[in-house]
């Protein structure tokens, strides 16, 4: 009988049941950066819906995607977003678009109000980039397509980076994207 229980504590042990448990991985989100995003002196568009935001795949899922100086791509799993990056950027999208004062009104895809005009971002890239040694940054690529009665009305594209500082890849992330997208919308 002895023996047994002792086999059995083994095989726990063995097992890594009597392991301390893995810590868990640590959340971060994406925002409009506090820093203003520019504003048009008055609207250059009518109301728009903000149809649909959409990552691309690897970029699409909640590991924070991290490019290697060897070409390859890790996913950490000690880092991730609180949610899929395209729920994240769907609420930061809008929000720049509002600041941006080129619409009379901005409306999220959820919206029942009717307007001719549609607009829908594509995210590209979004990843932290670590290819250069010592190096650590957000960066993210995008493309904002406007439409005026589901006809392509201009298609524009932004490129934001930002170094981590502090290990803070919400703030990183946050300055990125809303580099990208004022750089997006300010070709309009």
């Amino acid at each position: 009988m002895g023996k047994c229980c002792l086999m059995a504590l083994m095989s726990l042990a063995v097992a890594g049941c009597m392991a301390p448990a893995p810590k868990p991985p640590s959340n971060w989100t994406i925002a409009l950066d506090p820093a203003p995003v520019f504003a048009a002196a008055v609207p250059r568009f009518g109301p728009v819906r903000l149809a649909q935001v959409v990552v691309r795949a690897p970029y699409d899922g909640t590991r924070l995607c991290v490019l290697r100086a060897d070409g390859s791509m890790a996913f950490d799993p000690c880092n991730v977003f609180a949610a899929q990056p395209a729920s994240l950027l769907r609420g930061a999208a809008a929000d720049a678009m509002t600041a941006s004062g080129l619409f009379a009104r901005v409306f999220h895809g959820s919206s029942s109000a009717r307007t001719s005009l549609l607009a829908e971002v594509v995210v590209g890239e979004l990843a932290l980039d670590c290819r250069q040694e010592g190096e650590r940054k957000a960066v993210v690529s995008l493309s904002l397509l406007l439409l005026d009665v589901r006809e392509a009305k201009a298609c524009v594209a932004g490129r934001g980076e930002a170094p981590v500082k502090d290990g803070n890849f919400s703030a990183a992330f946050s300055m990125a994207f809303t580099s990208a997208i004022a750089s997006a919308l300010s070709g309009l």
